[in-house]
């Protein structure tokens, strides 16, 4: 029968030695909890596509978050929703959502005019 070898001997106890202090840690409290975590509420994301081809027709092609772009961040963006929207004029435009607000950040592309749905005149008193 082989003997195991003296340093397997020794690495065990190492082991268990540096194991142990990494399980002794206590949680934290949980008032140390991250506000920014449990603060942060993005819109849904199908509740974005909505509005985007509410307002502007044609078919979604792609949909993505993003960071924000320093310029969206100075306005308050924490997240982007960013979709892609094929017209009926077969133009390509990029839209720009922030993602907590539902305000439209950047609409890119031609024929961005000839796809905007516009809302019905409201009557008046």
């Amino acid at each position: 029968m082989r003997r195991p070898a003296p340093l397997a001997i020794l690495m065990v106890p190492l082991l268990a030695a540096l194991a142990g202090p990494v399980a002794a840690q206590p949680a934290p409290p949980p008032d140390a909890v991250d506000p920014w975590a449990t603060s942060f509420r993005p819109m849904p994301f199908h509740q974005i596509a909505e509005a985007v081809t509410a307002r502007y027709a044609g078919r979604l092609l792609a949909a993505e978050t993003r960071p924000p772009s320093p310029q969206e961040r100075a306005m308050g963006a924490e997240l982007v929703y960013e979709f892609r929207l094929l017209t009926p004029d077969r133009n390509r435009l990029n839209i720009r959502v922030d993602a907590r607000t539902g305000r439209f950040l950047e609409v890119a592309g031609r024929g961005q005019l000839q796809a905007r749905r516009f809302a019905p005149a409201q009557p008046q008193d």
